[in-house]
C-alpha cells in the first residue's frame, strides 16, 4: 500500500452548523405539541363516557410525536459536510421512548402519586426516555465514509437537562388545575417546549462527526433537507392536530349528548327545555303540559328498577304518539325534565284547546296501554299575552299538580289564578323546609363593567332554586316566601359561604373578578348576629373583606331601621362594602340618604326603558347619577341591554355598568369562559 492509500484512512472530527430558521421551527413544534398535550390532559378531569386512560394515551402520543418531530426538524437544521442518510426503521422506532416518557408523565400526574420520592423516580424514567429517543434517533443517522462520536461529558450534561425538564414538567402537570386559562397554558407549553428543545441542542453540542479527510473537504449538502423537513413537519402537524381535534371534538359531542339529553328515554332534558322556553319568550301562542308519573317508586320497589325504566319508555312512546296525533308541528317538543316529570310544549294557534285534546288522548291511551299500575296526572298552563313570561308557565303547571295532589291522578287540569295561587305558596313553604342547599340552589354571577375602560370590575351574585318536585321557581316568587318564613337567613349564610369558596377557586385560576356583590333581605339585616356570622365565614376562607359587597334596598332598611343600620355599620367595620339597590325608585330625602352608611348606589333598570328616544329621560338619568356622585358614592347603572343604552351611559359619570349587553347571569364555569373571551376581546380593542 502506498502513501496515497494511507491518506485515505486519515480521519478528522468536524462539527456542523444550524439553520436558525429551522431551529425556531423545531422549538415551535415542541411548544405546539406541549400545548396540545396539556389541552388533552384537561379532558382527564371531565366526567364523560371516555375512560381517562384514553386521554392519557392520546396526550402521550401527541407529546411523544411532537418531541420526535422536533428532534428530526432539529436534525434537518444541522448541516455537516458529509453525505448522510437515515435508517428509517430505527428512525420510526426511536419515537417509542418519547411516547413512553410522555405516558409516564401523564399517568403519574393523573394517579396523583405526588410524594417527592415518586416524583424523582418518575421524572428520572421520563428523562431517560427522552434522552433515549434523542440518541437512538442519532444512531439512525448513517454517515457515509465516517461515524458519529460523542463528547461524553456533554452527553451526561444533556441527560441531566432531560432529567431536569422532566422534573419540571411533572411538577407542573400534578399541579395543573382542571381548567387553565389560555395564556397560562401558552406560557407553560412554551417553557416545556423550549426545555425539550434545549435537551436536543445540548446533545448536539456533544456530537462530532469523524470523517475521512478526503470526504471532509468535499462539498456535501449533508442530507436531503427538503425531504426530511416535509416528512417531519407533516407527521408532527397532522398527528398533533388530528389527535387533538378528533379526540376533543368527539368527547365534546359526547358531553353535549350527556348534558342535553336524558340517557334513558333519549328525550331532551331540562336544560334543553329551559332553552326552548326562553326562545319562545316573545311568542303569544305557547302552552305547556307537565306529565307527572305516579307510583313509579312502588314499581321500582315491587318489581325492579329495570321494570320501572321500561315502563317510563312505554309512557314516552304514548306521549309521542299523542303529540303527533294532535299537533301539526313536526318538531317534537317533548322533554324529560326530572325523574317523574315529562314536559310537553305547544307552540301553535289555540294552545289551550289543543293541550286539552292532547291530555284526553294521552290519559285514555295510558289507561289502555300502561301496566304495573303506573298512573299520570297532567298540569296545564297557557301564555295569554306576550307580556307574560314563559317562566310563569312552568310555575303555573307545577301549581296545578301541587294544589290537586293525588286527586288529579288519571286526570288533567288547566291553571287558574284563583284556584292555584294559594296552593303554590303553601307548597313553597313546605318545600323550603326540606330544601337541600347544595343540590337545589343554583348560584349565578352577572359581570359588572367599569364605565369608560370596560374592564371587569365585579360580579353580582344571583340565586336560583331548582326544586326536585316543583322544578324551577323564579326568585321573585320564592324569596318573598323565604323572607316571610325566615328561611332566607340560612339561605343567605349558605350563599355567602358558597361565594367565598368560589372566590378562592378564582384566585387559584389567576382570575380577578373584582368585588363580589351579594343581595341582603330585610330579614337578614334585622339579624343582630349577622355581621358576626359574616366575619366567621370570611376568616374561615381567608377572604379579603374588601372584595365583598352587600346590596340592600331602601325598603329593607326602613322596615327595621335601627337593627338594619347597626348591621350595615358592623359590616363596614369589617371592611365589607355596602350598596343601595334600586336607587331612584325609593322615597327618601337627601338628608336621609346622606347619613346612610353605604358606599355605592345602583340605579334601577327601569330608568333605561325607552331612554334612547327620550331626551328628558336621559337628562333625568344624568341628574340621578350626578346626585350619587354628589353624595360621594359610586354609581352603578344596571339594565344595559343594547348598544343604544351603552351610548347613553358611557359618557356619564357612572362608575360601573351592568346588563345583558355584556353578559347574562352565568354559572362559575360559564363565567370562566366568558372572562377568557371578554379579556381577549377587550385587549384586542385596546390594541
Amino acid at each position: 500500500m502506498d502513501i496515497h492509500d494511507y491518506n485515505l484512512l486519515i480521519t478528522i472530527s468536524v462539527k456542523g452548523s444550524h439553520d436558525s430558521s429551522l431551529v425556531v421551527l423545531s422549538v415551535l413544534i415542541a411548544i405546539f405539541a406541549s400545548y396540545g398535550a396539556l389541552t388533552l390532559n384537561e379532558r382527564l378531569y371531565h366526567n364523560g363516557l371516555i375512560h381517562p386512560y384514553y386521554w392519557i394515551v392520546l396526550a402521550s402520543l401527541t407529546m411523544g410525536l411532537g418531541i420526535w418531530s422536533m428532534h428530526f426538524i432539529g436534525m434537518t437544521a444541522y448541516h455537516v459536510q458529509a453525505p448522510m442518510s437515515y435508517d428509517w426503521i430505527l428512525t420510526i422506532l426511536s419515537v417509542i421512548p418519547a411516547i413512553v416518557a410522555a405516558f409516564i408523565a401523564f399517568w403519574f400526574a393523573y394517579e396523583q402519586k405526588k410524594g417527592p420520592i415518586q416524583l424523582i423516580i418518575a421524572s428520572s424514567v421520563m428523562g431517560i426516555g427522552i434522552a433515549t429517543m434523542h440518541y437512538s434517533g442519532m444512531e439512525a443517522i448513517v454517515v457515509e465514509e465516517g461515524s458519529i462520536v460523542y463528547n461524553y461529558i456533554g452527553v451526561v450534561f444533556s441527560v441531566l437537562v432531560a432529567l431536569f425538564i422532566s422534573f419540571i414538567a411533572l411538577y407542573i402537570l400534578i399541579n395543573q388545575p382542571e381548567k387553565m386559562k389560555v395564556r397560562n397554558k401558552v406560557v407553560i407549553a412554551s417553557l416545556l417546549g423550549i426545555g425539550v428543545a434545549s435537551m436536543h441542542y445540548t446533545g448536539m453540542m456533544a456530537t462530532y462527526f469523524d470523517l475521512e479527510e478526503s470526504m471532509a473537504h468535499m462539498n456535501h449538502s449533508g442530507h436531503d433537507s427538503i425531504e426530511v423537513l416535509v416528512i417531519s413537519v407533516t407527521v408532527s402537524v397532522i398527528s398533533i392536530v388530528l389527535f387533538s381535534i378528533a379526540s376533543t371534538s368527539f368527547d365534546r359531542q359526547l358531553e353535549k349528548r350527556l348534558e342535553h339529553y336524558d340517557h334513558l328515554t333519549n328525550l331532551p332534558n331540562r336544560k334543553m327545555f329551559d332553552q326552548k322556553l326562553e326562545g319562545l319568550e316573545r311568542s303569544n301562542d305557547v302552552g305547556l303540559a307537565i306529565v307527572h308519573l305516579h307510583a313509579l317508586d312502588t314499581i321500582n320497589y315491587k318489581y325492579s328498577y329495570q321494570t320501572g325504566d321500561e315502563t317510563i319508555k312505554v309512557l314516552v312512546e304514548q306521549i309521542k304518539s299523542a303529540y303527533r296525533s294532535n299537533f301539526s308541528r313536526r318538531e317534537l317538543l317533548v322533554y324529560r325534565i326530572s325523574n317523574k316529570k315529562i314536559a310537553v310544549i305547544v307552540n301553535e294557534l289555540d294552545p289551550k284547546y289543543k293541550l286539552e285534546i292532547f291530555s284526553k288522548d294521552l290519559i285514555s291511551s295510558c289507561k289502555t296501554n300502561m301496566n304495573y299500575g303506573l298512573n299520570i296526572s297532567i298540569g296545564l298552563s297557557c301564555k295569554p299575552t306576550t307580556t307574560t313570561s314563559t317562566n310563569n308557565l312552568m310555575e303555573q303547571a307545577y301549581a296545578v299538580l301541587s294544589a290537586n295532589g293525588d286527586q288529579l291522578i288519571g286526570q288533567y287540569a288547566m291553571y287558574t289564578d284563583s284556584l292555584h295561587r294559594e296552593g303554590l305558596t303553601d307548597r313553597l313553604v313546605e318545600r323550603l323546609r326540606l330544601i337541600d342547599y347544595d343540590q337545589e340552589l343554583i348560584v349565578k354571577y352577572q359581570p359588572k363593567i367599569a364605565n369608560h375602560t370596560f374592564e371587569l370590575s365585579g360580579v353580582e351574585v344571583l340565586i336560583r332554586w331548582q326544586d326536585d318536585e316543583l322544578g324551577f321557581i323564579p326568585p321573585n316568587h320564592f324569596i318573598p316566601v323565604a323572607e316571610e318564613t325566615g328561611a332566607i337567613h340560612p339561605i343567605t349564610l349558605w350563599l355567602i359561604e358558597h361565594v367565598c369558596k368560589q372566590m378562592n377557586q378564582w384566585k387559584e385560576y389567576g382570575i380577578d373578578v373584582g368585588k363580589v356583590a351579594i343581595n341582603l333581605s330585610n330579614r337578614t339585616l334585622s339579624e343582630k348576629a349577622f355581621a358576626l356570622d359574616v366575619k366567621k365565614i370570611i376568616e374561615k376562607y381567608n377572604v379579603d373583606p374588601h372584595e365583598l359587597e352587600f346590596e340592600m334596598t331602601e325598603s329593607s332598611i326602613i322596615e327595621d331601621e335601627e337593627n338594619a343600620l347597626n348591621t350595615i355599620q358592623a359590616l363596614r367595620e369589617l371592611g365589607v362594602s355596602t350598596a343601595l339597590d334600586d336607587f331612584g325608585t325609593g322615597f327618601s330625602s337627601l338628608t336621609y340618604l346622606k347619613r346612610l352608611p353605604i358606599d355605592q348606589v345602583k340605579i334601577d333598570k327601569s330608568f333605561l326603558e325607552g331612554i334612547t328616544e327620550d331626551v328628558v329621560g336621559q337628562q333625568f338619568l344624568r341628574d340621578i347619577i350626578n346626585l350619587g356622585n354628589t353624595l360621594s358614592l359610586g354609581v352603578v347603572v344596571e339594565g344595559i341591554e343594547n348598544s343604544e343604552h351603552l351610548e347613553v351611559i358611557k359618557d356619564t359619570s357612572a362608575s360601573e355598568i351592568q346588563g345583558f349587553y355584556f353578559a347574562k347571569p352565568m354559572s362559575s364555569e360559564e363565567l370562566l369562559k366568558w372572562y377568557e373571551q371578554y379579556y381577549i376581546s377587550n385587549l384586542f380593542n385596546k390594541v
